[in-house]
């Protein structure tokens, strides 16, 4: 059983990580990505005289320093659990030294060979978990410190080839790594351990489609929103709330319109359908009371996110706003994959029928 320090450094972990992505939304509002020209360096210093004092340096220099700081507290978590099941030590050495050399090859610009090591690695890792049947904690923690690795590298690579496709992907991956912190944090917690949810089979089958689809659509317009931050950074294409450009329908042409059209009408679709699922959820998870908070917020934050984001196009991108619509909406995805781990987690999970013949 987890310890319940674990849990609590877990915990703190997460709270970073709120700092972290709402550092690196203010990176991007702020159109300040490409403030620093290397990496991993800055100005060729590891910290240049003053740079606190300079708003850009603040932004994209301070976002790298919590970066790093979420790097060790997740290296924290790793070793908590290698220590705890006393595998040999060469994992350990193996996996830092293989994280090393991968931020030196993308350093270096060998970006295919960190890919074939980075693909080495994760085979790895399935390799391992299924092959010696680690707890699910043991595996969780190597997956995060594997993908903070590559989301590190996702970031030198977005300065040093200034590409927006990598931007993109950064920041859309920042966020799924913070699902994965969400999960390891709910995997430690005595819900996990202690709380038992009992369904019928037709309800666990409900349970499970609608979670996960509702976590690949909010995703989806994850996607779409970052597309939209990193290719439309200084204004929007249009100022319109329930036109885009004054039409109901843009042509695919120009891209920017349409990409906002998208955005703005999957957004409101994926609102309805986290009202509803939420709805559903408050019942299938009412033998599991501790995470019915979970759906009463699913139901109430989408408003939140719709309203949000028609004040981001009403202010023209208004500092605040956009933050704050970017952790709303990272609030919705961590929620949804609340909901995922907790319909499909085998300890959770009872089948009606197994209540009854116990």
């Amino acid at each position: 059983m987890p310890s319940r320090a674990f849990h609590r450094y877990a915990l703190f972990t997460l709270a970073v990580g709120v700092v972290l992505i709402w550092w690196g939304a203010a990176v991007t509002t702020e159109d300040v990505g490409l403030a620093v020209p290397d990496w991993p360096l800055c100005y060729g210093k590891l910290n240049p005289e003053g740079w606190y004092k300079v708003p850009a340096l603040l932004l994209e220099h301070g976002h790298r320093w919590l970066a790093t700081t979420i790097g060790f507290l997740v290296l924290g978590l790793y070793f908590w659990q290698f220590a705890k099941f006393k595998p040999g030590l060469m994992e350990g050495v193996g996996i830092i030294l293989c994280s090393m050399g991968f931020l030196v090859l993308i350093y270096m610009g060998s970006v295919g060979t960190a890919a074939f090591i980075g693909t080495l690695g994760f085979s790895w890792l399935v390799l391992k978990w299924y092959s010696q049947r680690w707890p699910l904690l043991r595996g969780l923690t190597t997956l995060a410190l594997l993908l903070v690795v590559l989301q590190a590298s996702l970031g030198g690579l977005r300065v040093l080839k200034m590409s927006d496709p990598l931007g993109v992907t950064h920041g859309t991956l920042g966020q799924l790594f913070y699902c994965l912190l969400v999960f390891i944090a709910f995997a430690s917690s005595r819900t996990w351990t202690e709380g038992r949810l009992v369904l019928t089979l037709k309800e666990a089958a409900r349970a499970r489609f609608w979670s996960l689809a509702l976590f690949l659509c909010v995703f989806g317009q994850l996607v779409l929103g970052a597309s939209l931050r990193h290719t439309q950074r200084t204004h929007l294409a249009a100022s319109d709330i329930l036109t885009t450009k004054g039409q109901w329908l843009p042509a695919l042409h120009p891209p920017d319109v349409f990409l906002l059209f998208a955005h703005k009408y999957w957004g409101f679709t994926v609102a309805l359908l986290i009202i509803f699922v939420a709805v559903h959820a408050r019942r299938w998870l009412v033998t599991l009371p501790q995470m019915r908070p979970v759906a009463t917020l699913l139901l109430f934050m989408p408003t939140v996110q719709v309203a949000l984001g028609i004040f981001v196009i009403l202010t023209g991108k208004s500092f605040w706003v956009t933050n704050f619509h970017v952790l709303n909406g990272l609030g919705l995805l961590a929620l949804s994959s609340l909901l995922v781990a907790t319909f499909w987690g085998d300890r959770l999970c009872r089948r009606a029928d197994e209540v009854d013949d116990a």
